[in-house]
């Protein structure tokens, strides 16, 4: 099987840039694991004079979920294994889990992404194979953090909130609620405080955190 358009971005990210008024288009060429690298993509930005505050406070149903297993330059059992443990973890119908394997690579690597689209944007969940890693970790870890983004109610997950921070200083104003805030996020928080007068608030909430612009 030929391996797919990398949608990570184009289902996090991007669309978020294009409700404040940015459109982007990233394409995947090639795929590239640690240590080889080689991966390649194409990216068209359509700028625009200012981006528009945006407000993601509620999350919404999930409407859709698909967890899919990428194996390049690898034994397809690999993938198998993960996609298996997945389906044990997460308890969702066979139908939404998939394996992709591909030559396109210079060299091997492997990574699982779970996807659950809601009525906000799409959260991704992704770990990736690495020496000494059984398959069902690799998989345990991405579902784990999938688990807890279901558990909570908040509209970003952990890494796609470090994401959100800067288009939102940009901006100069916005909100959003998100799992949880890790050391990364604090260190962008306080880079952009460094060359802004933009200053984030972090307020607890019982299933979630919400981080806006004071």
């Amino acid at each position: 099987m030929q391996a797919p358009p990398f949608d990570f971005l184009a289902k996090t990210f991007l669309p978020v840039l294009e409700k404040m008024g940015s459109k982007v288009v990233v394409k995947l060429e090639r795929y590239g694991f640690y240590p080889a690298g080689g991966g390649r993509f194409t990216a068209e930005i359509e700028p625009c004079q200012k981006l528009a505050p945006i407000e993601l406070a509620e999350r919404g149903e999930i409407t859709q979920r698909r967890a899919v297993a990428v194996v390049a330059n690898l034994a397809r059992k690999i993938a198998e294994r993960e996609i298996e443990t997945m389906q044990h973890l997460l308890g969702w119908e066979r139908e939404c889990f998939e394996i992709v394997s591909t030559n396109e690579s210079p060299g091997p690597g492997n990574v699982v992404m779970i996807e659950m689209k809601n009525g906000a944007l799409t959260e991704v969940c992704t770990a990736f194979g690495r020496i000494g890693t059984s398959a069902e970790a690799v998989a345990s870890e991405a579902a784990g953090e999938a688990r807890a983004y279901l558990a909570s109610e908040a509209v970003a997950g952990e890494h796609l909130t470090d994401q959100l921070l800067l288009p939102m200083a940009l901006a100069g104003g916005g909100s959003f609620t998100a799992t949880k805030i890790s050391m990364h996020a604090h260190t962008n928080m306080e880079v952009i405080g460094k060359f802004s007068p933009i200053r984030f608030a972090v307020e607890k909430e019982e299933k979630s955190v919400r981080v806006r612009i004071n």
